[in-house]
């Protein structure tokens, strides 16, 4: 055991001396030394042949290939030696390289990846920074590029050419080809579904209406939606609880009831009443509607009109899906959960009809029953909305929705 450092250390330090060990730098040539026995190769694994140079013109032409092979974009750079031998001049490299800055700075071309597996704050504020959704969508655009078949054929691209063929706006993307391709756009897939479907949906839209593809296809269908099929885990609508809020999620069941069409307000456009003047557009939500609250024209709090030829509306319906018979424990009552189905998700499912829902399982304020559970409060107790607090239903805003014997 190495004896203490001095007796001058701070106590609790621990110092010790280090024992003498190998000199590493003395003995360093054995490691080179020849051994015959066991110096010798395969023959077939040795490549006897003679390769001649080539330029660096030919150099940046065979990685340039490579790059659109893969969809990824690379910086191309010469050393200073390769500059000499082919000659070129620095005005020439400045000028490739400023083409390339050009090029990397649309949003689905970033010149280098992003590290967004370590986030630095919660989840669901991770992914609404700007360098986050860029790298997502670098990563999504990339995997609807490149993924192939063991045919070799591009899935989603082909895909993509069918929709369009078909007057459709929905992309459906497998969750086990998306798992096994980016694993970290998979698992933020079904913990914050809303945000990055979001993100999903923009690159598919830009992807369906660039110059290569349909850039027309906005005067047919003015959105592209992605749809989520194949996922792993079927949950029964018994099992549904407050752990799988806000979570993407899939279910089975049998259609009870299809309510009717309703224009749902998606981007609304509102006129002060005091000058006249036309604000928004608003975004409008599922958890809030988003209204003004002063006029920038004439600085008046209102009162302000909806103005319905210029607000954007969608499609909205609620089916009531029930468990199947055979999936109900003995001795307990099929439930019931309420499916949201929103713009060509519209008449996909009717009564009678089982159905497998992929969706994600939020909450919304229940009136109905609110309102009956304060009118059956005791008459000792003041019969108002503060006796009871407000219940909150939750539902299913669904994504995908596919016939039992069709579902893919």
């Amino acid at each position: 055991m190495a004896e203490r450092a001095g007796d001058g250390a701070p106590d609790g330090l621990g110092l010790y001396e280090e024992e003498d060990g190998e000199d590493l730098m003395a003995t360093y040539q054995e490691d080179y030394a020849a051994i015959p026995e066991l110096d010798h190769y395969k023959s077939e694994l040795l490549d006897h042949g003679s390769y001649d140079t080539i330029d660096a013109g030919a150099r940046l032409a065979a990685e340039a290939a490579i790059s659109r092979r893969f969809g990824l974009r690379r910086h191309m750079r010469l050393s200073l030696h390769e500059e000499r031998d082919a000659g070129s001049s620095m005005k020439a490299v400045q000028a490739n390289s400023s083409r390339l800055n050009t090029r990397s700075s649309s949003p689905e071309s970033c010149p280098q990846e992003i590290n967004i597996e370590i986030m630095r704050c919660p989840l669901r504020d991770w992914i609404t920074q700007t360098n986050t959704r860029t790298e997502i969508k670098r990563r999504f655009r990339n995997f609807l590029l490149t993924y192939e078949s063991p045919k070799g054929v591009y899935v989603y691209l082909e895909q993509i050419k069918q929709m369009c063929a078909n007057n459709l706006a929905s992309l459906k993307v497998s969750y086990p080809q998306l798992s096994a391709a980016v694993p970290i756009l998979a698992m933020w897939t079904t913990d914050v579904p809303r945000e990055v479907l979001e993100i999903f949906d923009e690159v598919a839209a830009e992807l369906v209406l660039s110059s290569e593809h349909f850039p027309s296809y906005k005067n047919i269908m003015p959105e592209v939606h992605v749809r989520i099929v194949d996922l792993p885990i079927l949950d029964s609508i018994q099992v549904l609880r407050r752990i799988h809020q806000n979570k993407l999620v899939r279910a089975c069941g049998v259609v009870t009831r299809r309510s009717g069409t309703y224009p749902q307000l998606k981007l609304a456009k509102f006129t002060c009443l005091s000058c006249q003047a036309l604000l928004g557009p608003f975004i409008q939500s599922s958890e809030e509607e988003a209204t003004p609250s002063l006029c920038p024209f004439c600085r008046s709090n209102g009162p302000f009109h909806l103005h319905h030829e210029e607000s954007h509306f969608r499609n909205y319906q609620r089916i009531a899906l029930q468990e199947l018979p055979g999936a109900v424990p003995p001795g307990h009552v099929p439930r019931t959960k309420e499916v949201v189905l929103l713009d060509d998700l519209i008449d996909v499912a009717r009564p009678g009809e089982e159905v497998d829902v992929t969706g994600i399982f939020t909450h919304c304020y229940d009136m109905e029953t609110t309102g009956n559970v304060i009118s059956r409060t005791p008459t000792s107790r003041p019969r108002t909305g503060h006796s009871t607090l407000p219940v909150i239903a939750t539902i299913l805003e669904g994504n995908h929705v596919a016939k039992c014997d069709l579902a893919t």
